[in-house]
């Protein structure tokens, strides 16, 4: 009796013992698993994860050097070697360039993702050579806008795709003159004021333009302001390039209640009706936003309304 007893005894003592060795064992293997679990979804997450990169410049403007910078919004789906369309997209006045490109990096994910915008690169520059130059008077401003699509667009160029694969096989002018059908220029405001002016003196290196909220201004360099010849300047590059009514397209955007439309709308009439051989419905797009006025809230939708129109000559090729 006693021999079964402590037989018993043993016994229940070595089934405690495996089901304590089995028991460790399965606690050992699932942090494993978890943490392969873990590392995929990190992984996962970071290949949905755009950034955004700094490159800096040197330029002189009025006989003073500056030391500047442009940001970049890279998605995710950039790989170096690989070339992708780049869009340069300028503020308005008074804001600051970093800040932009950060409100507008969750914006194009979300956009890219939705399939609302293909992949490209934006570039974020400043037509401020320093924050001393920021004023509230925006019309102080149009030298600086001037300046920069004359002659510093060419610097921020060569700089930032030097150091990203664009279709640019050669970050010269001849690179970019090639290669102008995977390049656009934008801005809203003082930027969409800059637009026109990129158009006029830079059309051999930019295929599409998306003026927002923003007249032309060149009146005040050729001191012809009437709308008509605001309208002959405004072709006259593309005219000396030699470009057709397929060389381009300009999509220029306002908001419903911004009192900025009553200064575009003349301007893009005599367009029309004085260039109908060169600008045609089909290379010129106007859209207003409901009840839009001049503000970020706009600038965002036209933005997002805008870049559904880019690149889609390389897409109908």
């Amino acid at each position: 009796m006693n021999r079964r007893i402590l037989f018993s005894i043993l016994l229940g003592i070595l089934l405690v013992l495996l089901s304590g060795i089995w028991w460790f064992s399965q606690t050992q293997r699932s942090p494993s698993r978890r943490s392969t679990t873990d590392t995929i979804s990190a992984t996962s997450q970071k290949t949905e994860d755009s950034r955004l990169q700094t490159v800096d410049y040197e330029v002189v403007y009025q006989g003073k050097q500056y030391h500047k910078n442009a940001v970049i919004y890279v998605p995710d789906s950039y790989q170096d070697g690989q070339a992708m369309n780049i869009f340069y997209l300028m503020h308005g006045s008074g804001m600051n360039h970093v800040a932009f490109a950060e409100v507008m990096q969750p914006l194009f994910d979300q956009w890219i993702a939705a399939g609302e915008m293909e992949p490209m690169l934006v570039v974020f520059p400043t037509y401020y050579p320093d924050s001393s130059f920021v004023v509230s008077n925006y019309t102080e401003d149009y030298p600086l806008n001037h300046f920069f699509a004359r002659k510093e667009i060419d610097l921020v160029m060569k700089t930032v795709e030097s150091k990203f694969t664009t279709y640019a096989e050669n970050p010269n002018a001849q690179g970019f003159e090639a290669s102008r059908n995977h390049r656009a220029f934008g801005g809203y405001s003082m930027g969409g004021i800059t637009t026109w002016d990129v158009l006029v003196d830079k059309s051999q290196y930019f295929h599409d333009y998306m003026p927002m909220a923003g007249d032309s201004w060149i009146g005040q360099v050729t001191g012809q302001a009437s709308d008509e010849a605001v309208a002959e300047t405004l072709v006259s590059g593309l005219k000396k390039n030699q470009y057709g009514s397929e060389d381009f397209t300009i999509i220029a955007m306002v908001g419903e209640n911004d009192g900025t439309k009553y200064s575009m709308q003349p301007q893009l009439d005599a367009l029309r009706q004085n260039h109908s051989d060169l600008i045609t419905t089909d290379n010129l797009t106007y859209w207003e936003n409901a009840n839009g006025g001049h503000n970020q809230e706009s600038l965002e939708l036209e933005v997002q309304h805008g870049v559904a129109y880019l690149f889609q000559e390389n897409e109908a090729k």
